[in-house]
Order: structure tokens, then C-alpha cells, then sequence
């Protein structure tokens, strides 16, 4: 008794599993476009600028685009850097601005499941 329902409890295991790669090389891209996050504080144009664009700053922002489509999408290439829009504060802050880059393309991809 015990070791039949020792089999049927590994068998079970081994064919529920939610998804397998079929192959470490097969992918599966999707583009998406999306806004950037603007850089914290208010900060003078030219600053503000540099800020936006900063090499680890747009790779960082770029991912997360990849990370909302869902679970295993990641950043393959950045294909369009979009524009740059700067907005300025305003307020007491007038004069200074934030920027951040808009209508920025993407291209992602996620190991191809089998079944």
C-alpha cells in the first residue's frame, strides 16, 4: 500500500508542473512602448536633462517595461530611445524642471514554454 501511493505521489509530481522551456534557445519577443519615469526633484534644464538619460537610469526604467507585460519577461534591446520632455515645476520651484523620456520602444522576450 505504501509504495503504490509512493509511485502515484512521484508521478503526480512529475506531470503537474505549470510550464517547462522547450529549449534554452527558442524565444518569444513582443514590442511595447511605453513613458519612462520622470527624474525626482526639480532640478535646472540642463541637469535634468543628463539625469533622465543616464545610461543606468534608462536601462533600469526599460526593464520594468518588460517586467509589467508579466512573470519572465525581460529587456532584450532598446530599439527606439524616444524624446525627451521636460516639464517645469512650477510653484516656488519655477524655473527648475523634470524630465523624462516618452514613447520609448522596447523590444522583450521570454523563453518559449512547451505544452
Amino acid at each position: 500500500m505504501n509504495i503504490k501511493l509512493f509511485i502515484l505521489t512521484t508521478v503526480l509530481f512529475l506531470f503537474t508542473m505549470n510550464s517547462h522551456a522547450a529549449n534554452v534557445d527558442e524565444w518569444v519577443y513582443k514590442v511595447v512602448v511605453g513613458n519612462l519615469k520622470s527624474n525626482p526633484g526639480c532640478l535646472s534644464k540642463e541637469k535634468a536633462m543628463k539625469k533622465a538619460i543616464k545610461p543606468y537610469r534608462f536601462k533600469k526604467y526599460t526593464s520594468l517595461l518588460c517586467n509589467e507585460i508579466g512573470y519572465g519577461w525581460s529587456r532584450d534591446e532598446v530599439l527606439d530611445k524616444g524624446q525627451l520632455d521636460c516639464q517645469e515645476c512650477g510653484g516656488e520651484y519655477e524655473g527648475f524642471y523634470r524630465c523624462n523620456a516618452q514613447n520609448v520602444k522596447v523590444r522583450c522576450k521570454q523563453v518559449k514554454r512547451s505544452w
